[in-house]
């Protein structure tokens, strides 16, 4: 019988995270044969002359999206599913307890506005630690190396560097527009890392952390473009991965044109690998669980021998899949927004990734909906994320975690040709998308640029809900948190303005200490949890 105490004794079942190169499966690249360290210009050497063996430092670089319990050891922390579900609890789209069965509790009630609240742990160790993951790979495989392998294996490096600076610089300030001088993060790269170490480094504006960005981007462009190295499966980065970062980036720095280019090139590309929107019929019952669905551009690979997985309840599915074993079994469960809810038509496929008024959705199995009536699934619950293998009660969480799918590229190209001056054809790609792979009876009367911007937005938050968008698409676009009278509890019915100092979550305590390049007074103001107003109902 599952109990609060087998729950425990499950998510103590941590191996923890093993060394990097470990991971990687290469500690021989660390260590000679006689037990000498082996430095980093002999691994330099190394790969030079058997470039496939940096390959390997690759694999390390992707496992730590994966890693269990290596910041806060805590049931929170598994990696960058973290940083999606923690961002997500923040918003106004996704509803969910505030009982201790829900780890992200703090982030429900933004409460997590200290120092030493754990998610801005997990969102800064995951990222600065996957850079400098990348930092050493790159120090090792030389820029001015031709071989195909070296390239493709500094492209790697390069687009999951910019990866997390994008991510760090939209979790630590407000958005790029109006803020580009503004005091971010560090920018550490594999020219300064030592330096860091010793001395620490001052936060760079948020200019200076998107030119960094963009610089990573562009080189590993370059690089993918003079190699025909593929890519084994979808956790690795491939020209459309590096297009789609690109397509995000220009979107956050408002260059209309420039993204509306990059989400078309990634679009294309993706195609080339046979990447192309979800079907309504593909979409039409509980999926999103593995990287070889046909419109997943990057992702997460895990594995059931992984960590994460072996945890028991220590993963993003616990508390995620509804179908699934774990914190989503004693109600910590997540659901959606009631009036984005009811914001979407009868015809719209995505009304069945979440159960109606009466707990019902088109879209379940006869055994899922025994399952929910199980476990007393609420009105409202999610049903979009499926279990492994497709089976209820699954006590093997080994889902794929999203990281980019294609279709977010037509949500992207959409808003940057209406606010480029190309409102009609903007409007003419979102409306093409949505009749075509979602709601077959999908008007738009929008004509002006704003007016197509907000249409892209209520789709991306249909479309992409529970994948980690929502969040920063609320500081993106200058919005707040509304959350009144929409589903939420009493004591979470916010309504916090933009650009509210509680937006944004803290650089940590133990950063702070060890950072000696910074002062207090350059770390933006701690916010206070916002007060709920009164339901109306």
């Amino acid at each position: 019988r599952f109990t609060m105490k087998s729950l425990y004794q499950w998510g103590r079942l941590s191996l923890g995270l093993l060394p990097f190169f470990a991971l990687a499966g290469c500690t021989d690249l660390d260590t000679a044969p006689q037990g000498d360290t082996v430095t980093e210009a002999q691994k330099a050497e190394l790969y030079r002359r058997v470039p496939e063996r940096a390959s390997a430092a690759v694999n390390g670089v992707m496992s730590i999206f994966s890693r269990l319990e290596a910041t806060s050891k805590g049931h929170l922390d598994f990696g960058y599913g973290s940083v999606l579900l923690g961002f997500d609890c923040r918003g106004a789209d996704m509803t969910c307890t505030t009982n201790g069965y829900n780890w992200f509790g703090a982030e429900t009630t933004l409460d997590d506005n200290h120092v030493y609240d754990r998610f801005p742990r997990v969102v800064w160790s995951n990222c600065y630690d996957q850079i400098k993951a990348c930092n050493a790979l790159l120090a090792s495989v030389k820029s001015d190396d031709t071989n195909p392998i070296t390239r493709y294996n500094r492209a790697q490096a390069q687009a999951v560097r910019a990866f997390d600076y994008f991510t760090l610089a939209q979790s630590f300030q407000f958005t790029y527009k109006g803020h580009e001088q503004a005091n971010c993060v560090p920018v550490i790269t594999e020219d300064n890392q030592a330096e860091s170490e010793q001395k620490g480094l001052p936060l760079s504006s948020v200019e200076a952390v998107y030119q960094r960005i963009n610089t990573d981007l562009d080189s590993a462009l370059v690089n993918l473009q003079s190699t025909d190295t593929e890519r084994s499966d979808r956790r690795f980065v491939s020209l459309a991965v590096v297009y789609g970062l690109r397509a995000r980036v220009a979107l956050v720095q408002q260059r209309w044109a420039d993204a509306a280019e990059a989400a078309d090139q990634a679009i294309t590309a993706a195609a080339a690998e046979g990447i192309t929107p979800a079907s309504r019929e593909a979409v039409s019952h509980p999926t999103f669980t593995s990287m070889s669905e046909n419109d997943w551009m990057w992702g997460i690979k895990i594995e059931e021998t992984d960590p994460v997985v072996t945890s028991g309840v220590v993963n993003w599915a616990s508390h995620m899949c509804t179908f699934a074993y774990g914190y989503v079994m004693v109600g910590a469960t997540k659901g959606i927004n009631t009036k984005l809810y009811a914001s979407i038509p009868s015809t719209d496929v995505r009304k069945g990734w979440f159960l109606d008024a009466k707990g019902e959705s088109p879209n379940l199995n006869r055994a899922q909906r025994g399952y929910l009536a199980e476990i007393g699934a609420a009105p409202f619950t999610n049903v979009k994320f499926d279990s492994y293998k497709s089976v209820p009660n699954q006590s093997i969480s080994a889902q794929d975690l999203l990281l980019m799918r294609v279709e977010e590229m037509y949500l992207i190209k959409a808003e940057a040709l209406a606010m480029s001056g190309q409102a009609a054809e903007g409007a003419k790609v979102l409306t093409d998308f949505v009749k075509t792979y979602r709601d077959p009876a999908y008007t738009l009367t929008a004509t002006t640029p704003e007016a197509v911007q907000e249409a892209v937005w209520m789709q991306r938050r249909v479309e992409l809900w529970g994948e980690g968008f929502s969040y920063f698409d609320l500081l993106r676009l200058g919005k707040g948190i509304d959350r009144r009278d929409c589903g939420f509890l009493q004591e979470v019915n916010y309504n916090v303005p933009a650009n509210s100092p509680v937006m944004l979550i803290p650089v940590p305590q133990k950063e702070r200490e060890a950072n000696k390049a910074v002062k207090d007074g350059d770390y933006n103001p701690l916010g206070s949890k916002p007060q709920p107003v009164p339901l109306n109902n």
